[in-house]
């Protein structure tokens, strides 16, 4: 409660995982696609994410270990107390432009969903109108609220909703509905044909190709992506 926060651990915990793994769903399987199309990618991909997450994670704790040590209550006052007031200024501006970059990704991935759901129901409506909606509708009165600690319960919802389509999607697999109908050909040209109980339910560009680009894609360029 430092600071006058009204938050409890709990409320702060279902808020990130939410946060972090609901946007990661969507992101690591899309990320893993914009460099190969071969199950083998998924070796490199994990060891990346492995590092990253490790760098994380000690970043995240040296924080909370300065803030401990010096009593500082933000990044800036932190920074203040360990390496001065004249440079104050970076982590500051860093956090800013992290979040505008935070709110520019949130906002594709709304726009792209909203709209999705309103096709779905019938509606036809354009990205822009779609985030324009949401954000007005639903994201400002969010911003508004004084207090971010009652949004904890609906975070837990959430956290209950991807783990419900985990474990859908477990099922589904297990159960043969995402099969393929024409195996790839192991050290040859000839890639995986999808052809799975949903695939006709999918629009063609978003449905899965398949090809040869698998671990050693993880060398490609397209890997910063």
């Amino acid at each position: 409660t430092t600071g006058g926060g009204t938050a409890t651990m709990t409320n702060e915990i279902f808020n990130l995982v939410k946060s972090i793994v609901g946007a990661g769903v969507l992101s690591l399987p899309a990320g893993i696609a914009a460099f190969a199309n071969a199950p083998s990618a998924i070796i490199p991909a994990t060891f990346l994410i492995s590092v990253i997450g490790f760098f994380s994670a000690y970043g995240f704790s040296l924080i909370g270990r300065v803030c401990s040590y010096t009593g500082g209550t933000s990044y800036r006052d932190a920074w203040s107390k360990s390496v001065g007031d004249d440079s104050s200024w970076i982590p500051a501006a860093t956090c800013t432009f992290k979040t505008c970059v935070a709110v520019l990704s949130y906002s594709m991935i709304l726009a792209d969903t909203i709209r999705a759901l309103l096709l779905t129901a019938g509606f036809e409506t354009t990205r822009t109108a779609a985030l324009l909606g949401i954000t007005g509708t639903t994201l400002l009165p969010l911003c508004l609220l004084k207090n971010l600690s009652s949004l904890a319960p609906f975070s837990l919802v959430g956290i209950t909703g991807m783990f419900y389509t985990a474990v859908v999607m477990a099922i589904r697999y297990l159960g043969g509905a995402y099969k393929l109908g024409v195996p790839a050909v192991k050290k040859s040209k000839v890639a995986a044909i999808p052809a799975g109980k949903y695939l006709a339910d999918v629009a063609a560009n978003y449905q899965p190709k398949f090809g040869d680009l698998g671990a050693s894609a993880a060398l490609t360029p397209n890997v910063f992506i």
